[in-house]
């Protein structure tokens, strides 16, 4: 968990350092569209045999946002976990179930509100979906973005999906984000 955790930190200092920083003179309302490869890390996984076990589940995501003014920006933000898994679902009771998942689809109407010239705080909800149930999600995430050009950005972010009164999972992943103007 060190290990990642300065990784992401490692990567944030080296992109800021070595990538010179571009000026925007006036802003214009515009969407962006992203494509990232993730990964979901579920800690209430379960095993075959029963045993609890962390997951490292290999997802990808679509982000959709409309940049309205200088700071903020809407969207909705889509998790793909392209994998099969089981995890233990925390009811209000306080005991646990087995909770099957298959190949859920996150999605969350997301607000952003851009912190400074690179990091982005953002948050929303919407719902979780497979075909062996859905939930409600509120998610929370950590943005860095990066102007390639002035079509193209390149995006790294970690968010925390908590599905109410069921399991919670974080993601961390690299987008390659288009600029429509």
């Amino acid at each position: 968990m060190k290990f990642v955790l300065t990784a992401i930190v490692a990567f944030f200092l080296f992109v800021t350092s070595v990538f010179a920083q571009t000026e925007h003179t006036q802003f214009h309302p515009h969407h962006t569209l992203g494509f990232m490869i993730s990964h979901t890390q579920v800690s209430q996984g379960i095993q075959s045999n029963g045993n609890k076990k962390w997951l490292s589940l290999p997802s990808w995501a679509i982000n959709y946002n409309y940049k309205f003014s200088s700071k903020w920006a809407i969207g909705l933000h889509t998790d793909i976990v392209v994998e099969d898994f089981t995890v233990e679902e925390h009811l209000k009771s306080g005991g646990g179930q087995a909770l099957q998942r298959s190949y859920p689809i996150a999605s969350a109407v997301m607000l952003s509100y851009k912190l400074g010239k690179h990091f982005s705080l953002m948050g929303g909800a919407g719902g979780e979906f497979a075909h062996t149930g859905n939930l409600f999600l509120a998610r929370v995430g950590l943005e860095y973005g990066y102007h390639l050009s002035n079509k193209w950005e390149l995006n790294a972010n970690i968010t925390n999906d908590i599905k109410i009164n069921a399991y919670n999972s974080w993601a961390i992943g690299l987008a390659l984000t288009r600029v429509i103007n």
